[in-house]
């Protein structure tokens, strides 16, 4: 089962665009080009302003225009996740420690983790900016393995091949077995396997109470921490200003053994991404409706 979306600005061109003149300009232009970028997609894509209303309408119980602005401010969030890609890929260590502004003490409990060496599972989500914080991770001197779905849109594609260097690789979960080997083979050379656990792309799921509803979530990177012994730690990198962000950071999960053992990580995995989205919930980037019967206005 898939679950996410697409729309027809999605292009290699937009992109390219993007990259050739944002880099020109000097950055206190950006947030005044962003709010006008935002404010057209935001009047275009109908169909994702709904969505992201229907969903902002059960994490905040947001209505009338503080909604409206709230899911305005998601589309902003947006136009930072895209603008970064014109400075994260290519930034050395130095460059990406300057653009945090808090949280750092977090990423110590990674290396906490690798300490045990049986590698780590990074469980993120759509919040924030996790591209860069892929990057962060390249920091603790271990290969990252990137564990997504890669789609076959040129665009995505070409957002990807950006990304990717000699220690941050791609792992398409669409090779089925032989991609869960290849990251079970990582996590015992005590490496980091970074997954989004917010999108629902296989069968092998739990639905959980999720602000009141239950939602499906993967339980893969929960299996995949009882076969390795690696643990699960839940992390995202949070806007904290244009292009200006911050570590949050949860408790590791260590595997248990048993099926329930399994939903129960999940569980607090979940837990924390909903208390982080009670106050962050305006860069959750799921323009579609997480809930299928969430309503739409």
């Amino acid at each position: 089962m898939k679950r996410w979306y697409s729309h027809g600005f999605h292009t290699t061109l937009a992109h390219r665009i993007v990259f050739a003149i944002i880099p020109r300009l000097p950055q206190f232009a950006h947030p005044p080009i962003a709010v006008v970028t935002a404010a057209v997609f935001f009047l275009l894509l109908g169909r994702e302003r709904r969505a992201v209303a229907g969903n902002l309408r059960r994490i905040a119980r947001l209505k009338g225009p503080r909604l409206w602005w709230k899911v305005g401010r998601v589309f902003y969030s947006f136009c930072d996740l895209i603008v970064s890609y014109c400075y994260v890929p290519r930034a050395d260590f130095e460059g990406l420690l300057g653009m945090l502004r808090g949280g750092e003490s977090g990423l110590r409990k990674i290396d906490e983790c690798l300490a045990a060496g049986r590698g780590v599972i990074v469980w993120t989500a759509h919040l924030g900016n996790w591209e860069f914080a892929s990057r962060l991770l390249e920091m603790h001197g271990r290969t990252v393995h990137i564990a997504r779905l890669v789609e076959n849109n040129p665009a995505e594609i070409m957002l990807r091949d950006l990304m990717v260097n000699e220690r941050l690789r791609i792992v398409d979960l669409d090779r089925g077995a032989a991609a869960s080997l290849e990251l079970v083979a990582a996590l015992r050379r005590n490496e980091i396997v970074a997954i989004q656990g917010d999108r629902v792309y296989q069968r092998l799921t739990a639905e959980l109470p999720f602000f009141g509803e239950l939602a499906a979530f993967p339980l893969g990177p929960f299996l995949l921490s009882q076969v390795s012994g690696a643990p699960v730690l839940p992390g995202f990198v949070l806007r904290a200003g244009w292009l200006r962000y911050r570590v949050a950071m949860g408790e590791p999960i260590w595997p248990a053994e048993g099926g329930a053992a399994q939903q129960g990580g999940l569980e607090q995995a979940v837990g924390f991404l909903e208390s982080t989205l009670e106050t962050d919930y305006d860069q959750w980037l799921n323009f579609y409706s997480f809930w299928p019967a969430a309503p739409h206005e």
